[in-house]
């Protein structure tokens, strides 16, 4: 849900927007976007399940809020120049800004969004008839009708604000998925060693493991729309009209409260279901301890044996200051092993687990390729330096000490 309604109440803030201006062509562009934004997030998922590495999921998101983070910083200087509302004629760099925002949003959201029933099915591996597949089914599907209609009822409590106001709780609406969309463009870069870590990591560890919290940023920030209509004075009485037309008036803005309340007892049921997903999804899977190892002649040696099973296995070696640094390996078919350390560049070292035959991140949740196991990148688990030689797993000591500060 928290994704849909990401999506779905800046969207309909901003179709209340161009509703606003005198040129309606505007709201012709955000709608074919929205078109092109849905079945293009569609075909992005059809494309990956079908070929499962022709599209690479962190690529593809990163590069889709690079540019909606760009097109909204551009639609909120857009929207605040003088007479922006009143000009009657489509200023075509609003237009394509605005077309590229709502695609680059539906294209992040709508993959995220279309994943929950694909990687459902996935995991069901054939067993679809089963209460947990139906759960998480129902779940989605109930998700995504409250986000769409709480969506709806913004559109059209903000539809009723004056257009100043309009513009500043779209404004504060977008600084707060502004900041979380940052945070995740952050977590990219530093997975990829494009931005390093040291500080740059203490600064941003907080922020990445409570970033679940800004959704309920997005939701107080939606309540400003239903305070705001709330606090609009009374329609003044036009000169000229008569007590008939005047209580006509009082009607449409008694009218217009209503969907105000609508949007508070939405938020509200939007809330508690969050809350309780979010204390549901926050419980952590307990880890399996790990088999303590010792190094000997600079190498950790596990022998293959108990390896060769195709589950994860997690072992812990005490470095030379003390830090516990525990590593994982599994079989991924044949004589290949995946080899890592039990932590990664974007979650620290919260560690894996196994469930259903896939390995997982404890912290996001993500399921590990297995394929890619030892390699760089994503949620994959830090490679390091090892042989498979005489029947046994050698990972070089030296390895594990290099990497013994992401255990402190």
């Amino acid at each position: 849900m928290e994704q849909g309604v990401t999506l779905a109440v800046p969207l309909g803030i901003l179709l209340a927007i161009l509703m606003n201006m005198e040129t309606k062509a505007y709201k012709r562009t955000f709608f074919r976007a929205l078109s092109w934004g849905f079945w293009g997030s569609v075909f992005i998922i059809a494309v990956k399940v079908g070929t499962r590495n022709a599209v690479s999921r962190e690529v593809f998101e990163s590069l889709a809020i690079a540019v909606a983070v760009f097109c909204e910083i551009a639609i909120l200087l857009f929207f605040f120049r003088k007479n922006m509302r009143t000009k009657e004629t489509i200023d075509k760099k609003v237009s394509g800004t605005i077309a590229a925002m709502v695609v680059a949003l539906f294209l992040y959201h709508g993959m995220e969004i279309w994943l929950i029933p694909v990687t459902t099915m996935f995991t069901a591996a054939g067993d679809y008839f089963n209460i947990t597949v139906l759960i998480r089914l129902v779940g989605f599907a109930t998700g995504l009708g409250f986000s769409v209609l709480g969506g709806y009822l913004v559109h059209k409590a903000a539809a009723a604000l004056y257009y100043q106001r309009l513009l500043f709780v779209f404004t504060v609406q977008m600084a707060a998925i502004l900041l979380q969309q940052i945070i995740f463009l952050i977590q990219i870069m530093m997975a990829r060693q494009l931005l390093p870590g040291g500080l740059l990591m203490k600064i941003m560890a907080p922020l990445i493991n409570h970033q679940s919290w800004i959704i309920f940023v997005v939701f107080f920030v939606t309540v400003l729309v239903p305070v705001t209509l709330f606090l609009q004075k009374k329609p003044l009485r036009p000169q000229g009209t008569d007590p008939a037309q005047y209580r006509k008036i009082l009607m449409y803005a008694k009218h217009k409260l209503r969907w105000g309340t609508a949007v508070v007892i939405s938020l509200c049921i939007m809330v508690s279901i969050s809350s309780l997903g979010s204390v549901y999804a926050n419980k952590k899977e307990a880890l399996v301890p790990a088999i303590p190892v010792n190094a000997v002649d600079g190498n950790v040696s596990v022998s293959l044996d108990q390896v060769n099973d195709g589950h994860l296995h997690r072992y812990v070696y005490k470095a030379s200051g003390g830090e516990l640094v525990r590593f994982i390996i599994i079989q991924k078919g044949g004589s290949s092993y995946g080899v890592g350390l039990d932590a990664c560049e974007i979650c620290g070292p919260t560690g894996y687990y196994e469930k259903d035959g896939q390995v997982v991140c404890r912290l996001c949740d993500v399921i590990m390729n297995k394929a890619t196991i030892g390699m760089k990148g994503g949620c994959n688990p830090i490679p390091v330096e090892y042989k498979v030689e005489n029947g046994r797993v050698n990972v070089t000591q030296a390895s594990l000490e290099k990497d013994r500060d992401k255990f402190k």
